[in-house]
Parts: structure tokens; C-alpha cells; sequence
């Protein structure tokens, strides 16, 4: 093969490559599959790099509650596995829904540190639109639906 068929090759394929932009469906769908498997395998780190400012604090308490038996554990049974349920954003493109199911997922017990694998749940996560990049936002939960005011 001649220096001219590379060449030719070389720009077909960068044409072909360029060609292929992620539509926003694509976008919101890409992300909430890279943040749940870090979130689901308790690499919290990188799941905050998906996420809102809001969310960090629920990570840094998250966090706080993952041992190393924890980590064994998890690595002795696999990781979690992600897949789409389904997807939506919002009329103006700067709120989207995403439906994930979960497979092989660990949950700590934060009060007595207990981890449990389920077989399957789903998790559905707001996103916002924040400096033209996708962020999951996951803060702390609230009971019965109420700001506790302590």
C-alpha cells in the first residue's frame, strides 16, 4: 500500500468518525451509564465528576461509610452492570430524566455498615444542564419528603 492509499484511507475514516456527533438523547444516556457504574461500585470519585455541586456532600457521606471488606466484597462478586430503562428531556433541553436498571448492586446499610447485594433496581436520575455538560443530580435524600431543619 502506497503513501496516496493511506492518506486516502486516513481521511475517509476521519470523515466517517466526524461525522458521528451525539445527539442530546445519545448525551444524557452516555453520562447516567457512566455515572451509575461508578456510583453502583462505590468509585464515588469519579461519580462526582458526573454530578452537581449540590450532590458532593451526599457523596462525601457516602464515602465515609465504604470499608475495605466493602471493596473486597464487591470485587469477589463483580461489578454492577447498567443499562437504560428509558430517557426523556425536558421541552427546553436543559432538565432530562434517565431510567437506569442496575444489575449485581451493593447497598450499604449506612447506619450499621451492613452491605446487601441486590439482584436488580432501577434508579431514576434528574439531570440538569449546567456550562453545555450533562450532571446527575443526587443529593441527600429526604425523609418523608421534608427538609429536617436541626
Amino acid at each position: 500500500m502506497n503513501k496516496l492509499h493511506i492518506l486516502i484511507l486516513s481521511f475517509l475514516l476521519f470523515t466517517c468518525l466526524s461525522c458521528q456527533q451525539q445527539t442530546p438523547q445519545n448525551q444524557i444516556e452516555q453520562t447516567a451509564i457512566d455515572f451509575c457504574e461508578a456510583f453502583y461500585n462505590f468509585n464515588y470519585p469519579v461519580a462526582k465528576e458526573w454530578s452537581t455541586p449540590s450532590s458532593l456532600p451526599y457523596f462525601s457521606f457516602l464515602a465515609s461509610n465504604v470499608k475495605q471488606t466493602h471493596l473486597d466484597q464487591l470485587k469477589t462478586q463483580g461489578a454492577a452492570k447498567v443499562s437504560i430503562v428509558s430517557s426523556e428531556i425536558d421541552a427546553n433541553s436543559e432538565r432530562a430524566t434517565v431510567v437506569c436498571q442496575i444489575k449485581n448492586a451493593f447497598i450499604i446499610n449506612p447506619i450499621n455498615g451492613e452491605m446487601k447485594q441486590i439482584n436488580a433496581l432501577q434508579d431514576t436520575l434528574e439531570l440538569v444542564r449546567e456550562y453545555n455538560r450533562w450532571l446527575i443530580r443526587k443529593d441527600i435524600p429526604l425523609r418523608n419528603g421534608k427538609q429536617n431543619h436541626d
